[in-house]
């Protein structure tokens, strides 16, 4: 474990970074291309209640050890999704929900965002938690070692970050574009 300290530490940093980059993007946005409240929220909750069900059938251990295998990246994003199958669809899943209940709280409940940014910024994070280790271990050139459950965890967490971060930075430059406003801001019309 003593090798993997600085490791991670940088993991902790990346994600970290990725946070505050996410928070940044998002008050920078217009409202109507932002995600529904809580959706980074709920989906990170949901995927670490699908983590709980996945590491329940001891399937950690095994993912943690095959991406510190070296493993082409092709690989190592099979074995993610079969294997944390409970965290992938944790994630989508609890994510709805805000989306979900501004709909069924109806007109009354105050400003609405659409749903569009938010199956966008959903979109992204499932990427980039199930990218998040394979290309952090590949970045570091570290192969053959088993980076352990807490590596893989932050990973994980780096890449959710950054995936909101990519998609907020796909609404801005689409908010930026004349024709993009009402339709994004309004799908059904």
């Amino acid at each position: 474990m003593g090798s993997w300290l600085p490791s991670l530490f940088a993991y902790l940093v990346v994600a970290a970074a990725g946070m505050l980059a996410h928070l940044r993007q998002h008050r920078a946005l217009p409202t109507q291309f932002r995600p529904v409240a809580g959706t980074m929220a709920a989906a990170m909750l949901g995927m670490l209640a699908g983590l709980c069900i996945d590491a329940s059938r001891g399937r950690l251990d095994l993912l943690a050890s095959l991406c510190g295998g070296g493993l082409p990246l092709g690989q190592s994003l099979r074995w993610h999704f079969g294997l944390l199958v409970a965290s992938n669809a944790g994630l989508v899943l609890a994510g709805l929900l805000p989306t979900l209940r501004q709909a069924l709280a109806g007109p009354a409940s105050g400003p609405r965002r659409g749903a569009i940014p938010s199956l966008v910024c959903l979109g992204f994070v499932l990427a980039g938690m199930n990218l998040g280790m394979p290309l952090l271990m590949h970045a570091q050139g570290l192969r053959g070692g088993w980076p352990g459950i807490a590596a893989m965890l932050l990973q994980m967490q780096a890449g959710m970050a950054w995936g909101a971060v990519a998609a907020l930075a796909l609404l801005r430059a689409t908010a930026r574009l004349p024709a993009a406003a009402p339709r994004l801001a309004n799908p059904r019309g």
